[in-house]
């Protein structure tokens, strides 16, 4: 299995955490940036990609790897963090 196979969308992750997709997007953005000041490389936790809306236009979001789902899930916290943790390593599990 490919590592783009085992990703989830932004915007799955936006649903799973009830946050609205484009201020996911922001955030994760802003940990592209840091990561990339510290030459971490950005790619093995957020993978920029497109989607396409209910219109059929091209719109930006990420694949997030299981790493780039971990940096989310430790930002968040009380119960949206833990659901969001028990959600994305689920979801992780049963695509092994």
């Amino acid at each position: 299995m490919n590592i783009l196979e085992r990703t989830l969308t932004s915007n799955e992750v936006a649903e799973m955490v009830g946050k609205e997709h484009s201020k996911l997007i922001r955030d994760i953005r802003t940990y592209v940036g840091y990561l990339n000041e510290a030459k971490i490389g950005s790619v093995d936790f957020f993978i920029e990609s497109t989607y396409r809306d209910a219109k059929g236009e091209e719109r930006p979001n990420y694949l997030l790897t299981k790493q780039g789902c971990e940096m989310v899930s430790n930002k968040l916290t009380g119960a949206k963090g833990v659901q969001f943790t028990a959600k994305y390593v689920s979801r992780f599990n049963q695509m092994e």
